[in-house]
């Protein structure tokens, strides 16, 4: 039952356009590497406009269902920031909010669409992704997918009652042993200077981005495009 369930549940996550899904044990995430690193900097986070706080996960809650939404270079428009949100995210949490009704109301199961950030409520996405086979960490410390590269936007959605039977991580996809270190070396902030990757650097990166903001002179909202040089430059998934 929970290996047909998490079947049917890929499927209809796939049956959106651009979206590939993979799902994970709970307890997996929690005990992954990202939960057992301590870090002593935190950074204020805005949230995404339409998007809520979770002050308590579920109790039952067990599985994750695991959503990546294809951006590839040519559409830069799903990453630009206008008015509090990008137009991927949205997409994103449209999704989400379709299968947890789907979940309820086709299965009885309850669904918790997460926020993105781990300090409103969310999970560490990476890790998440890694476990339920939708790619490896690369060495630019972003989410290699075997089709798409670091080309991908994650969300996740808590499943309560039933276990869904977790996906198998991906083997053989090693994209970075041959690659050197054009990712470390297109970084415009050398966030890779210590061969680790360091977090303020890019957040330096980050803030310049949005000082670096326009009016749309549409509906006169603020557009900005954060950075992807080491996106663009990566060659996994091209």
């Amino acid at each position: 039952m929970a290996s047909s369930l998490s079947a049917e549940a890929i499927m209809k996550s796939e049956s959106f356009p651009g979206i590939k899904a993979g799902t994970a044990r709970l307890e997996d995430i929690l005990n992954g590497p990202s939960y057992r690193a301590v870090s002593q900097e935190r950074w204020p986070v805005t949230p995404p406009s339409g998007e809520m706080a979770v002050d308590e996960w579920p109790p039952d809650a067990a599985s994750v269902l695991v959503l990546g939404l294809h951006h590839p270079k040519d559409t830069p428009g799903l990453d630009r920031w206008d008015g509090g949100n990008t137009p991927g995210n949205r997409q994103l949490m449209e999704i989400s909010d379709f299968l947890k009704q789907w979940f309820e109301e086709e299965h009885g199961i309850h669904a918790s669409p997460l926020p993105y950030h781990t300090e409103r409520g969310g999970l560490f996405l990476k890790d998440a992704a890694v476990l339920s086979g939708l790619g490896v960490i690369g060495r630019n410390n972003l989410l290699l997918n075997p089709n798409w590269g670091p080309r991908i936007r994650l969300r996740a959605i808590l499943i309560g009652e039933k276990k869904l039977e977790p996906s198998r991580p991906v083997e053989g996809f090693t994209p970075c042993d041959a690659c050197g270190d054009i990712c470390h070396n297109a970084c415009p902030q050398n966030a890779f200077s210590t061969g680790l990757y360091h977090r303020p650097s890019c957040i330096r990166q980050m803030d310049a981005d949005r000082a670096e903001s326009m009016p749309d002179e549409k509906n006169g909202e603020t557009l900005f495009q954060y950075c992807r040089a080491c996106e663009f430059v990566c060659p996994a998934g091209a």
